[in-house]
């Protein structure tokens, strides 16, 4: 459903990074064509969204409004959200996208872990990098392994030895030790023992 189409939608916002957002429709009143809803901060929390919810509902001018569906939703990355997603994993998901930023939400995606397991997070995330090859380089810099070379090795011998970074980046990636999911920018790499 294009934002252009709903009320209280703004073009504005799909250029801009966003907050988690999840805009939730009565049904009664969709089902007798009209449109009643709103765009609904997703980082409020669960009780928040659903008086917000039964704010929305209460508005309508149907007997007994009490369905109601996500019918859009934007600023959760690539997580696909169900029409009858439970709003306490939408408040969560929306939470971890708040305090983690988008890798967060490839992670869950990817992983597909349930809520009570997305704690996990900070152990399994390594950070963002251009490639594989990078986080390598990465690791090799921090554990100080070229500093090693230096330390042990003539300095005749230095120039010819390399540690590749390229090989060792696939190495772990194929023993399963880490993985990696595509981001804006590069990829996220995860820790895949977490």
């Amino acid at each position: 459903m294009n934002h252009e189409q709903l009320p209280g939608a703004d073009p504005e916002r799909e250029n801009q990074r966003t907050t988690p957002a999840i805009y939730v429709a009565s049904l009664a009143d969709y089902n007798n064509g009209r449109l009643l809803g709103d765009w609904i901060d997703a980082t409020i929390g669960a009780d928040a969204i659903h008086e917000k919810i039964t704010a929305i509902l209460a508005r309508s001018t149907e007997p007994a409004p009490e369905e109601w569906a996500i019918h859009d939703y934007e600023g959760f990355g690539n997580k696909r959200l169900s029409e009858y997603e439970r709003i306490e994993d939408v408040a969560a998901l929306a939470e971890g996208i708040e305090q983690h930023g988008e890798a967060f939400t490839a992670w869950v995606d990817y992983t597909g872990l349930d809520p009570e397991d997305w704690h996990h997070f900070d152990d399994a995330y390594l950070g963002e990098f251009d490639s594989l090859t990078a986080y390598a380089e990465q690791m090799i810099d921090d554990l100080g392994w070229r500093d090693e070379v230096e330390k042990y090795l003539p300095e005749s011998l230095q120039p010819y030895v390399k540690i590749d970074a390229e090989a060792m980046a696939e190495d772990m990636r194929l023993n399963g030790e880490i993985y990696s999911v595509e981001s804006d920018s590069g990829i996220y790499v995860f820790n895949s023992r977490i």
